[in-house]
């Protein structure tokens, strides 16, 4: 498993190879730190997502980071205030 992070504006996305993101505050993050919002691969788009869920592309692949780039503008926003859930995790435990 491999991870890559994206500093937007809105968030601090880490794109997981196993066919997960989490989202955190775009600020610095203690590494104990839970995230926001944890996505699905699938949320990123076709581009990215292999038939297994995982990612079908390299991490550092400009498709990977224009996923994650337009997921940001989009959802990044309100992935950190709370507003889309826990995403894939139905809690913060």
């Amino acid at each position: 498993m491999s991870r890559r992070s994206f500093r937007t504006a809105d968030a601090l996305i880490v794109v997981s190879t196993d066919g997960y993101f989490d989202v955190f505050p775009p600020v610095d993050r203690s590494p104990n730190d839970k995230p926001n919002y944890r996505g699905v691969l699938a949320e990123l788009g076709p581009t990215v997502r292999g038939t297994d869920d995982r990612l079908s592309v390299r991490p550092e692949s400009v498709a990977l980071a224009a996923a994650v780039s337009s997921w940001a503008r989009n959802h990044g926003a309100a992935a950190v205030r709370g507003e889309m859930g826990f995403g894939r995790n139905a809690s913060k435990a």
